[in-house]
């Protein structure tokens, strides 16, 4: 390092603590470490919401596929799609939340 670049760098640092912790920056606070808290199997409006999203694209999936047979049996088959998806959620919800109760 030349004279000029140490006397550059001493001007640069003349004004901070050397013994200052270092600055974090943006990093992430670090994980929690320990059990978790047990998960929440009722059926909360968020359950409701993510499946009823998932039963409107399952009609809409049944719907296109039998639309070539004629728009009545299409909805009926999109109606069918979308209650056997929310039925099978809300059956898969009842099973998990009896196992995580054992």
């Amino acid at each position: 390092m030349s004279r000029a670049e140490r006397r550059q760098y001493q001007r640069m640092m003349k004004g901070q603590d050397p013994y200052a912790p270092p600055k974090t920056g943006g990093r992430r606070p670090p994980r929690r470490s320990g059990p978790r808290a047990p998960r929440d199997w009722s059926f909360h409006r968020g359950f409701w919401l993510r499946s009823t999203a998932l039963a409107v694209v399952a009609g809409l999936i049944g719907l296109s596929v039998v639309w070539s047979s004629g728009a009545e049996r299409a909805a009926l088959v999109g109606l069918g799609a979308a209650a056997a998806t929310i039925g099978v959620l809300v059956v898969l919800r009842l099973l998990l939340r009896r196992a995580a109760a054992r």
